[in-house]
Formats: structure tokens, C-alpha cells, sequence
């Protein structure tokens, strides 16, 4: 059995949380797969932690590691930052993220050894130089010692001078060690040449490199603790018909992840470079309606979209997370689909807007915006979460005293893997419009 059927079960009720708190979508199969790989480490954890105390009856055991499960089965996907960034479940405390790094291997032309030309995070650039390192063209720069130099790519078969100064000329003194003459130029000059490629042997061939890279993982703990008396309890039972310890371990639990969800997007904004371009004026121009001057806002995102195209040049913008008083501009924009959330607490899923996901989140300043990617595996995600235990429970202790103690934990680790799928933009309210840019509709 493999262990997205050996959670079905579970993984239904996972399923059943998120699409409640996010607009009727569902888990995704990598989601699934992170959040039954998080239940196995915590049956494991539970299972070995109960075999060392000998005290614990059977039975016991079996009621508090079913509390446990289903606390992570409601606690994981109840994260936001599950469709911000990438969940990896940790095996163990410790992990490893590889993957590979292909660089140029020889210097030709303008592209030097160890240029990167592809990872998993972004295609490197491509310039007027790399677009010819395979051909037989060649732009290079050399220096002139007393009118010569000599060209790396041979047997060279034409030569002329690059942005050289009227007058000067080139010519090749030696095709086949590459020696050539300029005459009427000095110090550094940059020339064109074709060199043969065909005829073999070949004296040099433009190399592709690839290295090995890797990100360390390392899980670190979040703790905290219920503490209450056995006559509170009594009295909140009685006097307001609430279990008082029940109430302050869902409230730990929230704690927890509210404090996850809040160190994930104090991340994506810390590492989001802010754009000069990404900047909405709301306050509305002489004779121009609210409606028609907001819908001004989609071109941002779209600019912003553009940016992290450019950028890596394989993905465009997914997500966004707002502070709370954007809100309001996004409801008057053409495309905008507010999510029927049943209850807000703390950062959440607000809506859809052209395709792009939108969380409002307490920690954004007022006006702050972020545009990023998040896909389906840590090379197409800006940062990895990567919990080893979602949230769990020791057991609940009462003393004689009547004080009852219970103590919450989770570990995981947090990573940033590529902030070039990330920028920023900000929503102001100027009325000296030139100030700033203004966009309108």
C-alpha cells in the first residue's frame, strides 16, 4: 500500500478543509502527497515516543495518535503558505535539495567560462554574444601589441572591425594561427570574424558544463504550551458550556500556524524586489469614475507578471498577497472573483483576480503588494517549507494540585530557493499626481 492510500481517509478530510477556507479548490496531487508524507513522520514520531513509555496503556495510545493525525490533517492544509511556496515533507531532521547548473565551459566572445546558461530557477540571459556561442561568428575583444593581436577561434576566414573609428581596418596576417593587423587603431579593439567550423579536426568547440548544486535542509522547532486549572475548567464547562481545555489547544494550534503563515510571507516580501513601475495612484484624476480609474490596477499586475517573465524567462505571475486596504481597489476591478470564505483568521484566500490568486495577509505594510510563482516542485517555487512534524500534541498532564499542562510542537525548516520569481509594488493615495506613476483605466 502506498502512503496516499494509506491516508485516503484522512487526506479526504484534508481535502474537504482546504476547499472550504479556499474558495471550493481542490489539493493538488503534490499537496496530497506532502501532507500524507507528514502523517507517516508523525505516526512514526508518535508510534516510537509511546514505546519508550511504559506507562502508557494500549488503548491510550491509540485515542491520542488519532487526535494527533487529525490535528495535522486539519492544521497543514489550513496554511496559506501551502499555495504560496513549495511543501517538501522532510524524511528526517535534516535534508538535501540537488540539482543541476548548466554553465559555458569556454570563453567565446562576449560569453565567459561559468556563465550560467540554464538552472531550474531561470534561463540565463540571453545576450547578442550568446546568441552566437555555437555558430561560427565570433565578436571578440583583444588588445594590440604594436598593431597585432591574435583571434582564439581558428583557421579565421573573414575579419572586419566593431564600432571602430572611421579610417581603421583589419586584416589577417595568419588564417591558421589567427594573427591579424589593424591599422589605424590602438589599445583595445573589438572585431567580427567567421572562423571554420566545419572541417575537422576542429581546434576548440564551444563546451556546456553542468554542476552540481544543492540547498541544505535542517528542521527547527516552534513550541508553545496550555496551562489551566482543574477549577477553570469546571467553571468554564458549567458557567459557559465550553471545554476550556479543548479551547486553548485549538488556540495554541492557531498560534502556531498563524505564526508559520506570518514567517512565510514576511519572507516572499523581504526577498520581492520593488518595482519603479509597479506603483497604483488611487487617488482619482478630474472627471474620471472610481470604477474606470481602478480597473487601471490590472495593467500593474500584468506589468508585474512581465517582470517576473523577464526575469527568469520561464514563468509569469500566480499569486498575490496584499495588505488589507488593496482590498477595496480590487473589487472594482474588471476580472475580480472574491472567494466565499466562512471565516477569516489572520492571513487568507480573498479571491481571484485574471487567474492570479490573491491572500490578504496582517503582515504586509498598508499599500504593499507582492507578485510571485509557486509551482508544483522546489524548482519552480521562490522558497521551500519543509516540515519534518506539522503540529503535535503531548499529552495533557494533571497535577494534584489540579493544574493541567499540555505542550504543542512543530518542526520544520524554511528556505528561499529563487527570489527572482518574486517582486513588489505599492498602492498609494497622492493627490500631486505627478509624484508618482498614475495608471488609469
Amino acid at each position: 500500500m502506498n502512503i496516499l492510500e494509506a491516508y485516503s481517509k484522512k487526506l479526504a478530510i484534508a481535502e474537504g478543509v482546504y476547499a472550504k477556507e479556499h474558495g471550493n479548490r481542490t489539493l493538488s496531487d503534490s499537496k496530497k502527497i506532502a501532507i500524507a508524507r507528514v502523517l507517516a513522520n508523525t505516526s512514526e514520531y508518535l508510534t516510537e515516543a509511546f514505546e519508550n513509555s511504559v506507562g502508557t496503556q494500549l488503548a491510550n495510545m491509540k485515542t491520542f495518535k488519532k487526535f494527533c493525525l487529525d490535528l495535522t490533517t486539519v492544521a497543514l492544509p489550513n496554511l496559506i503558505a501551502n499555495d504560496l511556496v513549495i511543501v517538501y515533507p522532510l524524511k528526517s531532521r535534516t535534508g538535501f535539495i540537488q540539482y543541476l547548473q548548466f554553465t559555458a565551459g569556454s570563453n567565446k566572445g562576449g560569453v565567459k567560462e561559468g556563465e550560467v546558461f540554464n538552472d531550474v530557477f531561470h534561463l540565463g540571459k540571453m545576450s547578442d554574444e550568446r546568441a552566437v556561442y555555437t555558430s561560427a561568428f565570433v565578436p571578440e575583444e583583444v588588445t594590440l601589441v604594436e598593431g597585432k593581436a591574435k583571434l582564439h577561434w581558428t583557421p579565421v576566414r573573414d575579419v572586419k572591425l566593431i564600432d571602430a573609428e572611421s579610417g581603421a581596418s583589419v586584416k589577417v596576417i595568419d588564417a591558421a594561427t589567427g594573427e591579424i593587423e589593424v591599422t589605424g587603431a590602438e589599445g583595445k579593439v573589438k572585431v567580427g570574424y567567421i572562423y571554420d567550423n566545419i572541417t575537422i579536426p576542429q581546434n576548440d568547440l564551444p563546451i556546456i558544463n553542468a554542476h552540481m548544486e544543492g540547498i541544505a535542509l535542517s528542521a527547527k522547532a516552534r513550541r508553545i504550551a496550555i496551562y489551566f486549572s482543574q477549577m477553570a475548567a469546571f467553571q468554564a464547562k458549567t458557567e459557559m458550556g465550553i471545554d476550556l481545555g479543548e479551547v486553548l489547544a485549538t488556540q495554541a494550534c492557531a498560534e502556531l500556524s498563524y505564526e508559520i503563515d506570518t514567517e512565510v510571507v514576511k519572507m516572499l516580501s523581504d526577498n520581492a524586489e520593488e518595482a519603479s513601475d509597479l506603483v497604483f495612484n488611487k487617488h482619482l484624476p478630474v472627471g474620471v469614475g472610481k470604477r474606470d480609474h481602478y480597473a487601471g490596477f490590472s495593467e500593474i499586475i500584468e506589468l508585474g507578471s512581465q517582470h517576473i517573465y523577464d526575469r527568469t524567462q520561464k514563468h509569469a505571475a500566480n499569486y498575490m498577497i496584499i495588505a488589507s486596504n488593496i482590498k477595496p481597489v480590487l473589487a472594482l476591478v474588471e476580472g475580480w472573483k472574491a472567494a466565499s470564505t466562512s471565516k477569516i483568521n489572520g492571513p487568507y484566500f480573498a479571491g481571484e483576480l485574471n487567474g492570479v490568486k490573491v491572500y490578504v495577509s496582517p503582515v504586509m505594510k498598508p499599500g504593499r503588494f507582492v507578485l510571485g510563482y509557486n509551482g508544483d516542485d522546489m524548482t519552480t517555487s521562490a522558497a521551500v517549507y519543509a516540515p519534518y512534524m506539522a503540529i503535535v500534541p503531548t499529552q495533557l498532564l494533571q497535577f494534584a494540585d489540579g493544574a493541567n499542562s499540555q505542550g504543542f510542537s512543530t518542526l520544520y525548516d524554511l528556505k528561499m530557493l529563487n527570489p527572482l520569481l518574486l517582486v513588489a509594488g505599492k498602492v498609494v493615495d497622492e493627490f500631486d499626481e505627478s509624484a508618482t506613476k498614475v495608471v488609469r483605466g
